[in-house]
């Protein structure tokens, strides 16, 4: 198994891919896209993944929360994307019904504002960038540090993004939670639990149902417009120089080990800066970023995980794990 691998649970599987009546239901339930059989290629950055058994992507609020309830009522699993970036789907693909927040969970706005500090609430399915650019264009610091994280608003969350510069726990006051019988609950800071690019939401889960972010709340401060653009111009300008921005990526591959070098320099100090493998190859501008090359499978990334884990364990006996969601059977 490729570390923690979203997989089905006996009948799981049949009751979503091969049961005519519970497509035809998913399809009566919601008014955006359903498809069958999706190449999840076409919905991650590192363009690579066999298919969903469904694939839906609900229009409102309103929509995705009465399916939530339903496909758990069903006993149905799901899974929640919202940018894809942070995702590897294996080349077997994923068996259940696939959620995408990207286009019915919209919006950004102004909640309260005040001379020390304003909140701003972004939807779960808003890209993290328009997050960053909105803070901008209203003279609010505390979010440059996520300018050019790629994904969205939601999956920032519950990866607790973030750089040298600061991570979403620092600025994220509340979330709108969705569980699966169908609550929606307001989680203040004092409830979530992060960690190193991860959250833990309270209550225990199953992961076959697992509670989705709506929305969240972050708390900025008044700063000078000019300043603010000017730093998130630089910001891009040097992320673009030390990593390779537009390659098929999922981003920064492997967490950084706690008490050692951070997982590129590491990769670099073995000569594996650039090894390829199959279609896949670790980047040669940032040794962190594994990349679709050359119409890689997702194997091909996989094997070459492995292959650079392997070897940073046998040089410094440090244990890269990865970053990146690996999902799939």
């Amino acid at each position: 198994m490729h570390g923690a691998v979203w997989r089905e649970k006996g009948r799981l599987s049949r009751l979503v891919r091969h049961n005519q009546a519970f497509r035809e239901e998913v399809g009566q339930r919601v008014t955006g896209r359903v498809a069958f059989d999706e190449p999840m290629a076409a919905h991650t950055w590192l363009r690579v993944g066999g298919p969903a058994d469904a694939y839906v992507a609900p229009k409102s609020p309103d929509e995705l929360t009465a399916l939530v309830k339903w496909l758990a009522a069903e006993n149905a699993p799901y899974l929640i994307i919202g940018g894809g970036s942070n995702l590897l789907v294996t080349d077997r693909g994923i068996r259940g019904v696939v959620i995408d927040t990207s286009a019915g969970l919209k919006g950004i706005s102004v909640i309260s504002e005040g001379p020390v500090s304003t909140v701003v609430q972004a939807m779960a399915g808003e890209r993290l960038n328009r997050l960053c650019r909105f803070a901008v264009d209203k003279g609010l610091a505390g979010l440059n540090f996520a300018v050019g994280i790629p994904g969205s608003v939601g999956g920032a969350i519950m990866m607790n993004a973030g750089t040298a510069g600061g991570a979403v726990e620092q600025v994220l006051t509340q979330a709108t939670v969705l569980f699966p019988d169908g609550r929606l609950e307001s989680v203040n800071d004092s409830m979530l639990s992060f960690a190193y690019r991860e959250l833990a939401l309270p209550g225990p889960h199953n992961p076959m149902h697992p509670p989705v972010i709506i929305d969240g709340r972050f708390k900025l401060q008044p700063a000078s417009r000019d300043d603010l653009a000017a730093e998130a111009e630089a910001l891009l300008k040097s992320r673009s120089e030390k990593q390779p921005i537009g390659d098929a990526s999922a981003g920064c591959f492997f967490k950084n080990p706690e008490d050692a070098e951070p997982a590129g320099a590491l990769i670099e100090k073995i000569g594996m800066k650039g090894a390829k493998l199959g279609g896949a190859q670790v980047s040669e501008k940032h040794a962190n970023f594994i990349l679709n090359r050359e119409n890689a499978k997702a194997e091909d990334i996989l094997r070459l995980m492995e292959k650079v884990q392997a070897a940073v364990y046998k040089a410094f006996r440090v244990e890269l794990k990865p970053e990146v969601r690996i999902v799939g059977e």
